[in-house]
């Protein structure tokens, strides 16, 4: 990222002003007269100084040689952000909106107010026919900040995926989609989204039991039974997604499966012990983020690697079946594009697209 680059996106912000009030080479942004960042245009090496929560300033100094405290500045609060370092652009955008927003959650009620429908939405519905369905419809509407969320109570149609059904009984269970804005990501590697989705169910149930596995592409397993099933909408602009509504049903507290799904299970079936599950989704949405940022920090190879070795089936020969019949073979890979490999017994590959290939589950 250039100063020409950071200058353009701190000016596409709501309200946002540019001046030089200390003298003719320090630029400095404003929201409601509040500073949130200076550019020094003589700077020898390109950077920006910005405000940043106390929860990360700390931890971003360790994690980038891009980041130190600023100088000049309270350091406690304030970061510098070196452009030309090892922080990828996407990510120097989003402390760029951290700090705008930082300065913003400390204005008086009545001008925060003007400024909401920059933070994320969380919508609550009683029912709707599909969260993924309602996110979208809102969002075409109009548009709505990254990271909004939409919970119900019940869902009529909830879908899974290429229209899969999804049993949840009424105020028993999680059932949420994510609105996200990767726009970063080129079209052939938006099965990250359906990796990072997967690990953050599956670390979240860990807080809770063990044995809990990823089925490709993205089912959530605990030993041979279904805990939870998504569904991952993207649209594309051009060569890169524009949008993604991550769907996802998670069985908490529900003790009796009524439908013919073969394999259900929930939380409290496997532990005996009921859930508060805004509990259970604040743990998720923590550790979703924390993989979304490492999708800005562009640590791709960090992601498949904790994704292989979540596999449900990871580690051995089972029972697959394809258009030919069954056949026994290993995984050997996930492409980049989610594509499964695998591998039979005598050497032979199989690439397989999701719905071309069924794992044999136990009964």
């Amino acid at each position: 990222m250039n100063i020409e680059e950071a200058r353009e996106y701190c000016l596409s912000l709501k309200n946002v002003t540019e001046c030089f009030p200390f003298d003719d080479v320090s630029l400095v942004f404003k929201v409601e007269g509040k500073m949130f960042l200076l550019l020094p245009l003589d700077a020898v090496e390109p950077c920006v100084s910005l405000k940043c929560s106390t929860d990360y300033v700390e931890d971003l100094r360790e994690r980038y040689t891009a980041v130190e405290g600023a100088w000049h500045f309270n350091k406690k609060y304030w970061n510098t952000i070196y452009l030309d370092r090892d922080m990828p652009d996407s990510e120097i955008k989003h402390w760029i909106h951290h700090s705008y927003r930082e300065v913003i959650a400390k204005l008086p009620k009545k001008i925060r107010e003007a400024y909401e429908n920059e933070s994320p939405k969380i919508i609550r519905l009683v029912e709707t026919d599909s969260t993924n369905n309602y996110l979208r419809e809102q969002s075409a509407k109009a548009r709505l900040p990254e990271g909004s969320l939409v919970i119900a109570d019940f869902q009529t149609a909830g879908k899974g995926q290429v229209g899969n059904s999804w049993e949840s009984e009424a105020g028993k269970n999680l059932m949420f989609s994510i609105l996200l804005y990767p726009d970063f990501l080129p079209a052939n590697r938006q099965f990250l989204i359906s990796q990072i989705a997967s690990l953050s169910v599956k670390e979240t149930l860990e807080k809770y039991t063990d044995s809990v596995t990823v089925k490709w592409p993205n089912d959530i397993y605990w030993k041979d039974r279904k805990i939870c099933g998504m569904l991952i909408e993207n649209d594309l602009s051009g060569q890169y997604l524009y949008c993604s509504v991550v769907g996802i049903g998670l069985n908490i507290n529900q003790e009796i499966f009524r439908s013919d799904a073969p394999n259900p299970v929930s939380l409290t079936q496997i532990t005996g012990k009921t859930y508060d599950r805004e509990d259970v989704l604040a743990c998720f949405l923590r550790i979703f983020f924390n993989y979304y940022f490492l999708l800005l920090q562009e640590k791709e190879e960090e992601i498949r690697a904790a994704y292989m070795a979540a596999l449900y089936h990871g580690d051995g020969y089972y029972f697959y079946i394809d258009e030919n019949g069954s056949f026994e073979a290993r995984i050997h890979a996930i492409e980049p594009t989610g594509h499964l490999i695998l591998q039979l017994r005598d050497g032979e590959r199989r690439r397989y697209a999701f719905k071309e290939v069924t794992t044999v589950v136990p009964r």
